[in-house]
């Protein structure tokens, strides 16, 4: 079976993932969501519970990426620059949430966006690790 034929059955199933490398870390790009109402807590969760909320008269939404961290034992503690979200003609949006302190243990988090209504997205970029988000985008 060709590659771009499994590639197409794994996103149908659901099972798409886009990883990419980040000195001292793995990171995995598991799913690309849209809404009007989000959790805008710092990766990794911690206490911060703010919400996200787009009012309904706005032509904008949020997109979230969703993501899987492994700490390697080569990851030297260091300020990790704040995601930013891309769409196909390169317009970065950024998003309010920051990167805390990491843990040892692999986590999950998420990044929520502002962005217009139905934008097509085209990658997530964290400093100089990018991940393309075409196969993510319904």
């Amino acid at each position: 079976m060709p590659g771009s034929a499994i590639a197409l059955l794994l996103a149908a199933a659901g099972a798409w993932q886009i990883a990419s490398a980040y000195p001292g870390l793995e990171i995995t790009v598991t799913s690309l969501e849209r809404a009007r109402n989000v959790s805008l807590q710092d990766c990794p969760p911690g206490e911060n519970i703010v919400r996200g909320v787009i009012r309904p008269s706005e032509d904008n939404e949020f997109a979230t990426v969703a993501i899987d961290v492994k700490v390697l034992p080569s990851f030297a503690p260091a300020p990790l620059p704040k995601p930013v979200l891309y769409d196909a003609a390169e317009k970065p949006y950024k998003t309010a949430q920051s990167f805390g302190e990491l843990p040892s243990s692999p986590f999950s988090c998420s990044f929520s966006f502002r962005v217009p209504k139905g934008a097509k997205l085209s990658r997530f970029a964290i400093g100089e690790a990018s991940f393309d988000l075409g196969a993510l985008e319904k």
